[in-house]
């Protein structure tokens, strides 16, 4: 599928994470270190070579903050330098850096290219030296065996917490619902049957003014036990608050930024306060349904959109993202499912729809509310 070339742009000058910028520059001082030390036993760096080296440096120390941008100009100086007759020895590390970190950010064909490329240059400069040779394929694969072995570990570590992520939120989630189930009952049967059992002796009192003296305990003994049972529904009320759509798109920002993605979230402040509970409840399930399929199918590193509006006759929503190399078919099936998401909508009356448009995969959802719909009958 054919990308724009806005994003194709963003994509090749988007910085590295923190940790590959530390290690470009710590790779940068051993670079100059090495070259010192090595030169000092040998014969003394000249001020051309101190030049290429300082310059060869500077641009690895500030390729990461260039992505691959930055990488690519680094291995063009590298490359050119050699038409210079230089005599430095150690620049050759940022390459084998460079390689190594495509491998971990999945682009191992271009650094099988690279590192081919590079022991080609290597012939064509040296000439068919066996020991050269050997000694260059040894490094390159040295860096292909580094960058495969830190990319296992960065994979599972963000898979570990990826799921770390997603069973503490459902773990907040059922707690959550508990509260709100238990508060609802103790409101809805023991809080209820206790003020009919208060009211209904107060009025046998009232008709049978003999039988006073007797009921008067029972309804202060049930009076008590409303009043010790008030504190504890709004505790659990408290802790397990109201259904918020605000509050589920929060959640799904913290989510997918554990899979390196950013939820950009265009909604009116107040949007809680103006529809129904049910589609609060609704719509808080799209949010976060759409946003763990974003995490599964989602470019790393990219931006996730959702728009949230309120029209004449419901709730109507929008979560759209890049797609990865992986098939937006899947998106279909995987996990709840946007399909379930579908038939639950579609129960309530409302509609979803897919569609893959110029490498975004964008869902759209109108749920009807009739809070919404009888305050714009009210108005005509």
């Amino acid at each position: 599928m054919m990308r724009s070339p806005s994003s194709f742009f963003l994509d090749a000058v988007r910085p590295y994470p923190r940790g590959f910028r530390l290690s470009y520059l710590f790779m940068s001082v051993s670079i100059v270190v090495l070259e010192v030390v090595f030169h000092a036993i040998s014969a003394p760096l000249g001020t051309h070579d101190i030049l290429i080296l300082a310059a060869l440096c500077a641009l690895l120390s500030v390729a990461p903050w260039l992505g691959i941008t930055g990488d690519l100009l680094y291995v063009a100086v590298f490359a050119a330098m050699g038409a210079f007759s230089s005599s430095l020895a150690f620049p050759v590390l940022g390459v084998f850096l460079v390689a190594a970190v495509w491998i971990i950010r999945h682009r191992t064909a271009q650094a099988a290219l690279l590192l081919a490329g590079y022991v080609l240059l290597m012939f064509w400069q040296n000439g068919s030296v066996l020991a050269r040779m050997a000694s260059d394929v040894l490094l390159s694969s040295v860096a292909v065996v580094v960058g495969f072995a830190v990319r296992k570990f960065m994979d599972g570590a963000e898979l570990s917490r990826r799921e770390l992520e997603e069973s503490r939120m459902g773990t907040v989630r059922a707690v959550e619902s508990v509260r709100a189930k238990l508060a609802a009952g103790l409101h809805d049967t023991i809080a209820r049957d206790l003020a009919r059992i208060s009211i209904s002796l107060e009025s046998l009192a009232a008709a049978h003014p003999d039988l006073s003296g007797e009921i008067a305990p029972i309804v202060d003994l049930a009076h008590d036990s409303s009043r010790r049972l008030r504190p504890m529904i709004s505790e659990l009320s408290l802790d397990a608050a109201a259904p918020s759509l605000a509050a589920a798109v929060e959640e799904s920002r913290l989510m997918l930024r554990s899979g390196a993605l950013e939820l950009d979230a265009h909604m009116p402040g107040d949007i809680d306060g103006e529809i129904s509970r049910q589609t609060i409840l609704t719509g808080s399930l799209f949010v976060s349904e759409t946003a763990a399929n974003a995490l599964k199918y989602a470019r790393r590193g990219t931006t996730v959109d959702l728009f949230a509006e309120i029209d004449g006759g419901g709730l109507s929503l929008t979560m759209a993202n890049d797609i990865s190399g992986s098939s937006s078919d899947g998106a279909l099936t995987g996990g709840f499912g946007l399909a379930n998401l579908k038939s639950r909508i579609e129960s309530e009356g409302g509609r979803l729809s897919f569609v893959s448009r110029s490498g975004r995969w964008i869902v759209n959802a109108s749920i009807p509310d009739p809070k919404i719909q009888g305050e714009g009958a009210a108005d005509e």
